[in-house]
């Protein structure tokens, strides 16, 4: 298998905005950005692969110590 690798600046805004967006991003809103017309199983497998890749986003950001409360709250970054 292959890989990609992906390097990010972001802001401490964005950066907190994407954690929390990567912590509930769930599987039906994955499978909604998908063809309707692409057999079930497919799209289900799809979704469980954007579904991991947020996964990993939200470890990476954690590893970079980004924190999405107080930012949900306050709108400033810790």
């Amino acid at each position: 298998m292959s890989t990609v690798t992906v390097s990010l600046t972001l802001s401490p805004e964005r950066a907190a905005g994407l954690k929390r967006f990567a912590e509930k991003v769930s599987h039906d809103q994955a499978l909604s950005v998908l063809y309707p017309h692409v057999g079930a199983e497919l799209r289900s497998e799809q979704a469980d692969q954007i579904i991991g890749a947020f996964a990993q986003l939200e470890t990476a950001l954690a590893d970079a110590g980004v924190r999405s409360w107080p930012w949900i709250e306050t709108g400033v970054p810790s």
